[in-house]
């Protein structure tokens, strides 16, 4: 979406900004959301709650990436998540009013269907993920789609091991005790966020 941000930084599209704290709510599930979300700063986390109160990580967006941008151009317009700040964030909102008022407003729907196009890829990628039945295989699929993403075999994985795990649909102390033997088998290695695929 850099033609968004282009338009929005010679000020020729209306945009607002708002700063949240860690955790803080961006939107819930079910909310009504007309505008597109673009992270200036920190990181976002969509995250599904189910009724017995478990909580899934979705996906996290950073520094640079759009978010909500499949329910602001969808007729609902209803959130099918929450939206939390995954750390203290910055972001910008541009309504798709101010997008159709605008001069380039053709240009800029074609750059809408090119990322809802990505987003679809995203989500196969996501699908793909959770279909490998081994934990192992889930999280090698995870890093390998990190890689494919980055270009080479040192990735950063952009959550904490507990949203991992709700990444992963996975028990955290599962998640670590998988991650240290295949480190111990050479594998993979890693520190903190910072992941190596040596295989």
């Amino acid at each position: 979406m850099e033609i968004i941000k282009e338009l929005i930084a010679c000020g020729e599209l209306k945009s607002t900004g708002r700063k949240f704290n860690k955790d803080g709510v961006l939107f819930l599930e079910g909310d009504a959301i007309s505008r597109i979300c673009i992270v200036e700063s920190g990181s976002v986390r969509g995250e599904k709650t189910y009724p017995d109160g478990e909580v899934h990580i979705v996906d996290v967006f950073q520094a640079g990436d759009v978010f909500a941008l499949e329910i602001a151009a969808s007729r609902t317009q209803k959130s099918a998540m929450d939206y939390i700040a995954n750390e203290d964030a910055r972001i910008r909102f541009v309504t798709m009013a101010a997008i159709e008022k605008s001069d380039r407003a053709t240009e800029i729907r074609r750059e809408i269907a090119y990322s809802l196009a990505d987003e679809n890829i995203r989500r196969s990628h996501k699908i793909e993920i959770l279909a490998e039945r081994g934990l192992r295989d889930r999280i090698m699929m995870y890093l390998r789609v990190l890689q494919g993403k980055s270009g080479t075999n040192t990735v950063t994985v952009p959550m904490s091991r507990e949203q991992m795990a709700r990444f992963l649909c996975v028990n955290r102390s599962a998640l670590s005790n998988e991650l240290n033997v295949m480190k111990r088998e050479g594998i993979i290695d890693f520190k903190g966020k910072q992941f190596k695929i040596l295989k």
